[in-house]
């Protein structure tokens, strides 16, 4: 008997909501096939399309329902989105535009546009477009977005406004809570600002992890007679970076067992042996990671755990200069000598200066974290130096790309797994003089080993900062944009650094 079309399409609405975005695809193609004119399945299909990462399928969805029904704002805006997810942002904006020459009054096609423009690096008129949207229709999730691109504009004030206003509508919005964090901290208000960055934990969330554990949460209570496990969550760089807070809870606790990367384990178990590591078993779906915890022990296992994002909160980090200024991880010895032997032949005497100028995320909205081609020029222009490449990947490619924008030359260490051997990248940035980089990875390990290092910064995000230092790895220095789009002061602020720093060798 076929499947009831209302009931379908409520389930997949659920799948979607739940994160099994294949899941649903795989269920409306099934009914798109059979009814390829029921308007409601072509539209849920071109959904689950986009948030599967299908952005092709979608627009081509998103296009033959735009076509038929021109007058349809969800059809415009799921269309913009995808063409920008394209690379089309420009075609995108332009659609949006002629949308809104139509309606005028329709506040999710203004949303969807200063969304675009946003992400493309288009910020001059992102905040008056966010501002006619929660004119428009002043919801919890229009008003949250206004006081985002404020708070990310520096009007910390107005944006704490625009922030009350939305929490009163919608106090259990875990995305908006999340959002009101990282205002929070990103003033080094860290009392509020952990607090309400527990709402990451939300199922609400779309990269909330998922586990099968049944131990029950650290309360906060004491640890003394207490083994503990400490579970991962975050990025490669998070994790890197919280860890710093480890040794801390392992003077507080009978026991600790930290899960984390399998890349990390070996580097972890050196640096603070009186920690058990284990690597975590973890899939991704959906872009969810699903935890399990089978290799625990049955017995004289941990009683309670705790997330690592969690740490801050539960041991009251603070705004104060972290005391790792000399790093609080423990490269190989032997391994650090052979590269540094390298390197020092390489170098000829110059100062060793590590380069990160990219993520291998390419997500729409990426590359506005990171400084043009021009920017590194500038910055690149220190005297005596051997720059050195920390890109992982495709490296080669990007270098030859890096030194023909900046026509400056760039070792590059071939036989070295910078990805996935981060024994071989930490002993690697252990032996330099300088990290120059994006926020990334590589650059929270180049901290976490003790070498100085510079990030340039489209925006704080959630790590509080104390005169541009790194609340957690006191051999950093982030330092941010003061106006979005404008990479000026963070070049000029990371080169002065760059050029005291070097001057004292």
């Amino acid at each position: 008997m076929p499947e009831n079309r209302d009931s379908l399409l409520a389930d997949c609405q659920q799948l979607m909501a739940n994160g099994k975005w294949n899941e649903a695809r795989s269920r409306l193609e099934n009914a798109f096939t059979a009814s390829p004119n029921d308007v409601l399945i072509a539209y849920t299909l071109a959904s689950a399309c986009r948030l599967s990462g299908a952005s092709d399928r979608a627009a081509l969805l998103f296009h033959a329902i735009h076509t038929a029904l021109p007058d349809m704002a969800e059809a415009a805006t799921g269309l913009a989105f995808s063409l920008a997810e394209l690379n089309r942002a420009n075609e995108a904006t332009n659609l949006l535009r002629q949308y809104l020459v139509r309606h005028p009054e329709q506040a999710s096609a203004y949303g969807a546009l200063a969304e675009i423009w946003m992400k493309s690096g288009v910020f001059a008129a992102v905040t008056r477009t966010f501002k006619a949207t929660a004119i428009l229709a002043p919801t919890a999730d229009n008003l949250g977005n206004l006081a985002e691109s404020l708070s990310l504009q520096r009007s910390f004030e107005l944006a704490e406004q625009h922030y009350q206003r939305a929490l009163a509508k919608a106090p259990g919005s875990a995305k908006l809570q999340l959002n009101y964090a990282v205002h929070l901290l990103t003033q080094g208000k860290t009392n509020e600002g952990w607090k309400y960055f527990e709402a990451r934990l939300h199922p609400d969330v779309a990269d909330a992890p998922i586990r099968i554990l049944s131990l029950p949460r650290w309360d906060g209570n004491t640890l003394a007679d207490k083994h503990i496990l400490v579970v991962s969550e975050q990025g490669l760089g998070d994790e890197i970076r919280l860890a710093a807070m480890l040794p801390e809870l392992a003077g507080k606790a009978r026991a600790l067992t930290v899960e984390c990367d399998p890349r990390l384990v070996s580097l972890f178990k050196r640096s603070i042996p009186s920690v058990n590591f284990h690597a975590f078993s973890r899939i991704k779906k959906s872009g969810r990671g699903h935890y399990t915890y089978g290799w625990l022990p049955r017995d004289g296992g941990p009683e309670c755990y705790i997330e690592i994002g969690s740490l801050p909160l539960m041991l009251g980090h603070g705004l104060t200069m972290p005391e790792n200024v000399g790093g609080f991880l423990v490269p190989s010895v032997t391994l650090q000598d052979e590269i540094d032997d390298k390197l020092r032949v390489a170098a000829k005497g110059r100062s060793l200066v590590g380069l990160s100028w990219a993520s291998s995320a390419r997500q729409f909205g990426r590359a506005t974290n990171y400084p043009p081609p021009e920017s590194w020029r500038r910055l690149l222009d220190l005297p005596d130096i051997c720059l050195v490449s920390l890109q992982y990947g495709a490296a080669a490619r990007a270098v030859k790309e890096i030194e023909e924008a900046t026509g400056h030359k760039v070792l590059q260490l071939e036989e070295l797994d910078l990805r996935d051997d981060l024994e071989a990248l930490a002993a690697l940035e252990a032996s330099l003089d300088l990290v120059l980089s994006v926020g990334n990875a590589t650059a929270a390990l180049s901290g976490a080993v003790g070498t100085k290092t510079l990030e340039l910064l489209a925006s704080p995000g959630w790590v509080p900062l104390l005169n541009d230092r790194d609340s957690f790895l006191g051999a950093t220095h982030r330092v941010a944009q003061q106006q979005l789009g404008d990479w000026i002061y963070p070049v000029e602020r990371v080169r002065e650094l760059a050029l005291t720093h070097l001057r004292k060798r």
